[in-house]
């Protein structure tokens, strides 16, 4: 909770004593992690912009379209959670259990900070790589978010799984992508083992589009998957895919966004297709 000792200007100075930050929280009153100041540098994570994220427009997006209710009590896990900003603002909207993990001291150096201003008593936060969260022996969460790590991971797909083997009900999956490349894989990513926006292993794959990431959510457990958005800028592509044990996790998705019908081109296109490949293959 918020030390009411603090003043302001000493809230401030240790704020940009813990940054660079990637996570913009208020803490206090007119007081923000992600506060700029005049001199400052304008690509303080060295990723070509601010690289601010607004966890809590985030999560409200995503309880808008799966949970309007809110967690309502689920517990949640965060994979690579950055300054535990998901979590606390998780914690606003209701979760409950909520742990916490990055491998960098300094995003850890953060949360903890904000542990000590922010309502946490059910957060947990560790340091620790993605390979060694079997050893924690954790209970499973309803919820998993799996935002900005996939595409650091030597193995993504194993990576993934053992963060899905964590999961009960729904896993949110955020990644950079590749969309440069047609077809469906997962391209070489090689990247810096000590900048604070990569990883640590240098060996890094990027997804080429959403279908490679809903086959290794169905291989994972999940068959019941939601591309939740594309965006393909130029810079800093994205996909988000959320996906579900249950298909009753999406009834409410489904009310707000529901499938487009295929078109009547396509529907006749793909037998035709179909009967084309067989000839072929028979010569």
């Amino acid at each position: 909770m918020h030390d009411r000792t603090t003043t302001p200007e000493e809230l401030r100075a240790e704020i940009r004593r813990l940054g660079p930050w990637h996570q913009d929280l208020e803490i206090a009153p007119g007081i923000r992690t992600g506060e700029r100041a005049p001199d400052a540098d304008p690509d303080p994570l060295g990723v070509g912009q601010p690289g601010m994220l607004e966890p809590g427009r985030v999560l409200s997006i995503l309880m808008r379209d799966v949970f309007p209710s809110g967690f309502e009590g689920r517990s949640v896990l965060d994979c690579g959670c950055n300054a535990g900003g998901y979590l606390f603002e998780a914690t606003r909207m209701g979760a409950g259990r909520c742990f916490g993990f990055d491998v960098r001291e300094h995003w850890l150096n953060q949360a903890r900070f904000l542990s000590r201003h922010l309502p946490s008593d059910n957060i947990e936060f560790d340091q620790l790589d993605l390979l060694a969260l079997r050893e924690r022996k954790l209970e499973p969460f309803d919820v998993t978010l799996f935002f900005g790590l996939f595409y650091h991971l030597p193995d993504p797909v194993a990576g993934l799984r053992i963060a899905a083997d964590l999961t009960r009900e729904l896993l949110v999956l955020n990644t950079a992508a590749d969309p440069k490349l047609e077809g469906h894989a997962l391209t070489l990513n090689l990247e810096s083992e000590t900048a604070l926006m990569s990883g640590v292993h240098r060996l890094a794959w990027l997804p080429t589009s959403p279908r490679v990431l809903e086959e290794i959510l169905h291989w994972c457990g999940f068959p019941h998957t939601r591309v939740h958005y594309v965006r393909k800028a130029p810079r800093f592509p994205r996909i988000q895919v959320l996906a579900a044990r249950d298909a009753r996790t999406f009834a409410h998705y489904d009310a707000v966004h529901p499938p487009r019908p295929t078109p009547l081109w396509k529907q006749r296109l793909k037998p035709w297709l179909k009967r084309a490949a067989r000839r072929l293959l028979r010569r």
